[in-house]
């Protein structure tokens, strides 16, 4: 039933250390979802890629989209925060727009560089980090680990402990829940492995795949891309068994849209696009849309 790229005996079924306060599945509340039929509510789901502290795309995507705060809802793939001018902004807006956003792994890599500056006793309200700026740390940009470079813990100063306690309640999956033919619609920042049951995919992994080979996903780009498997696999599925994958993380792929995958991730950072996919229900399915805004190069020099 898998091709040759997925051996589901080889990954998710060994158990795995837990990840203390990070929560790995959340179900999106049910009246979130939009309606079907004749009498159907008009509320629609908006779900935008990585925006990385672009706070004026992301308020130009949701005028395009015409989001209205008590009818729609919104879901961010993470990456909301860093590299860009305004990640403090976009929190905020998340916040007062009740969203539900997805842990990235730059919301990770932040979470762990708070937890590691409270281990040391810092004040995560103070102003800026006291350190030298340490430019071999600050190369490590794509993993999370435990320390955080100087950029990481500048930014945990400017968030602030309550944004950061926020941030640390964001899940690292997402279950949206059966929409048509789309299957269950699942939102992640970076990807899954087919097979493997919700429960069992590794969190870390979940927040940085690009691709897989025999089963196994990796950060790396050199391999086949994951959503490539992914869509193989669906289409061996009983239809009431497929699911469907929204995610982010990988720009230089750019806008991935396929049966069973959407990546989302179109470089608005670097002067692309902030995308989103926008779901509402017809008469009898749910109906998806891209919406896209130009961006301005927003790197910080």
């Amino acid at each position: 039933m898998a091709s040759a790229d997925v051996s589901v005996d080889q990954y998710g079924l060994n158990a795995r250390p837990e990840f203390k306060d990070t929560i790995q599945i959340m179900d999106l509340p049910a009246k979130y979802i939009p309606e079907t039929g004749k009498h159907r509510s008009p509320g629609r789901l908006v779900i935008v890629g990585d925006v990385h502290g672009m706070k004026e795309s992301l308020v130009e995507l949701l005028e395009k989209v015409g989001y209205k705060d008590k009818r729609d809802h919104l879901i961010l793939a993470g990456d909301i925060i860093s590299k860009g001018p305004d990640s403090k902004g976009v929190v905020d807006l998340a916040r007062e727009l009740d969203a539900t956003v997805v842990r990235g792994n730059h919301e990770d890599r932040i979470i762990l560089a708070a937890a590691d500056m409270m281990a040391e006793h810092a004040d995560l309200d103070a102003p800026g980090p006291s350190e030298p700026a340490d430019k071999a740390q600050d190369a490590l940009e794509e993993v999370s680990f435990s320390h955080g470079d100087y950029k990481d813990r500048k930014l945990v100063k400017e968030l602030g402990h309550q944004r950061i306690k926020w941030l640390k309640q964001c899940p690292v999956i997402l279950r949206v829940g059966k929409l048509g033919d789309m299957g269950e619609v699942v939102v992640v920042h970076a990807g899954l492995v087919p097979g493997v049951e919700l429960e069992k995919q590794d969190p870390t992994m979940v927040m940085n795949m690009r691709t897989i080979k025999h089963g196994v996903p990796s950060d790396e780009r050199k391999g086949r891309g994951w959503m490539k498997v992914w869509n193989e696999f669906q289409k061996h599925l009983p239809k009431h068994k497929r699911s469907t994958v929204v995610y982010g993380h990988d720009s230089k792929r750019g806008l991935q849209m396929e049966k069973y995958s959407m990546g989302i991730d179109t470089g608005c950072l670097k002067g692309g696009k902030l995308s989103a996919i926008v779901i509402e229900g017809g008469q009898s399915d749910h109906k998806h849309k891209l919406v896209q805004v130009d961006c301005k190069d927003g790197r910080q020099r």
